[in-house]
């Protein structure tokens, strides 16, 4: 998957700092920001503190698979960690379509 290196590299200038697959769920993705530059020029109120930021880095990504023919649900989730406070989590939920179409390619 060329999006967390080439298109994050296009939107923010350096590349996601890694991508995982799901060992639970064969139709999850994550992409792992530990510094997210969207985020940080910007304060969220105590009272907003379930607002993600990173919510538009989820639509960029979203829009960028469908685009590809990858329809997928992708949400952006904060994952801080005591050195990594901005450490951001953008999971990718693909389709049930993606998933047929890829093993029907396997079995022809």
């Amino acid at each position: 998957m060329a999006i967390h290196s080439q298109v994050w590299k296009a939107c923010f200038g350096k590349p996601a700092d890694g991508i995982e697959k799901s060992v639970e769920k064969e139709d999850e993705y994550m992409i792992i920001d530990n510094d997210p530059p969207i985020t940080r020029y910007i304060s969220v109120p105590k009272d907003m503190d379930q607002l993600s930021c990173s919510a538009l880095t989820a639509g960029i990504v979203e829009a960028v698979l469908d685009g590809l023919g990858f329809p997928a649900r992708v949400t952006a989730h904060s994952v801080p960690m005591p050195n990594l406070p901005h450490r951001t989590l953008i999971l990718i939920k693909l389709d049930q379509s993606v998933l047929e179409r890829e093993e029907a390619l396997k079995s022809t």
